[in-house]
């Protein structure tokens, strides 16, 4: 039997995952821009958008929901005023690093399996 790849989550895993995502009120598409913002350090509504695949009305309410729960910040560019840059609160970056603990510590764990 092959052996799974080491960065494929453990049903544990994600079920606590979910769970994390449950007690925040947080949807997967909204941890999904999170993940978005968090690798970009900044984005706009625009790029957030095209790369969740939603409409920009929809990426907005999306991220007006995560400035309400303190996930992120919506700014004006200093280059053109009618862009909004989106940041994450540190509240966000640390809910994200314990997603991502969770799983290095689930990965690192995990017994090998047998060939």
């Amino acid at each position: 039997m092959a052996r799974q790849s080491e960065s494929r989550f453990s049903a544990d895993f994600l079920l606590a995952a979910l769970n994390q995502l449950g007690r925040r009120e947080l949807t997967f598409t909204q941890l999904v821009a999170m993940h978005y913002v968090a690798d970009r350090g900044e984005s706009t509504v625009g790029e957030v958008a095209a790369a969740i695949g939603r409409s920009r009305a929809a990426t907005s309410r999306l991220l007006d929901d995560l400035v309400r729960a303190g996930f992120a910040t919506r700014e004006e560019s200093n280059d053109d005023r009618r862009v909004r840059r989106v940041r994450l609160t540190r509240v966000a970056r640390d809910f994200l690093g314990g997603l991502q603990k969770g799983h290095r510590d689930a990965t690192h764990h995990r017994a090998p399996r047998g060939r």
